[in-house]
C-alpha cells in the first residue's frame, strides 16, 4: 500500500516536466530570447530596428558553457575590450563627445556612458556605500562634489575627439556586470 501510494506521488509530480512540449512552454513564457556567445566568458542578446539592423546589443558574463559552470558575475575588462573592438571598431564609432565617461550612481548601481557619434557604450556595476556608523544624535552629512570652477585648459578641449583604444580604461576596476552599446540613430522595435 505504501509502495502504491509512493508510485502515485512520484508520477504526480513527474509528469509536468515530462508533459511539457515545445508550444506548452512558449505559451506559458513566451518566446524565448536568442543569446549568442561572443566569447569564453561573454553572451550578448541583440534587438533589432524595423530594417533588421542590430539597434542594441547587452553584453553579460556567462554562466554556462558546454561542459563548464562560470560563477563570476563580472565582465573580465580584457575580454571585454577586445569584444567591444569586435563588435564595435573604432572607425565606426564616429568622434567621442568630450563628456564621454561620466559615471552616475544611485540605487546601489552605477553606469558609466561613453559618448560617440554614431554609437554610446554604458557599462553598468553594482555601487555601495558604507558609511561609517555614527551615535545617536550626530547628524551625518554625505558632501559629493562641491562647486569648482572650469580651468581654461578644460574650456579649451575639442568637444569631440577621436576614439582611441583607451576610452574604456576607466572601468577596468569597475566591476562592470552589464555593458548596453545602443546605435544613435537607429530605433529598436518592440518585439
Amino acid at each position: 500500500m505504501l509502495v502504491r501510494l509512493l508510485v502515485i506521488i512520484f508520477c504526480f509530480c513527474v509528469a509536468p516536466a515530462f508533459g511539457q512540449t515545445r508550444s506548452d512552454i512558449r505559451l506559458k513564457h513566451g518566446t524565448p530570447t536568442f543569446a549568442y556567445s561572443v566569447s569564453e566568458h561573454i553572451s550578448m542578446t541583440p534587438d533589432y530596428a524595423a530594417d533588421g539592423q542590430v539597434c542594441r546589443m547587452r553584453l553579460y558574463p556567462k554562466h554556462i558553457g558546454p561542459n563548464i559552470n562560470y560563477l563570476s558575475p563580472q565582465l573580465d575588462f580584457e575580454e571585454l575590450s577586445g569584444v567591444l573592438n569586435n563588435l564595435v571598431p573604432l572607425g565606426f564609432r564616429g568622434l567621442k563627445d568630450r563628456s564621454s565617461g561620466m559615471t552616475d550612481i544611485g540605487g546601489g548601481i552605477g553606469s558609466t556612458t561613453y559618448r560617440y557619434e554614431n554609437v554610446t557604450f554604458v557599462f553598468t556595476f553594482p555601487f555601495r556605500i558604507n558609511l561609517p556608523v555614527k551615535d545617536e544624535g550626530e547628524l551625518f552629512i554625505l558632501s559629493i562634489g562641491e562647486d569648482f570652477p572650469i580651468s581654461e585648459d578644460l574650456r579649451q578641449l575639442p568637444k569631440k575627439v577621436p576614439p582611441s583604444v583607451d576610452d574604456f580604461a576607466q572601468s577596468k576596476g569597475s566591476k562592470t556586470e552589464i555593458v548596453t552599446i545602443v546605435w544613435n540613430d537607429r530605433k529598436c522595435t518592440d518585439q
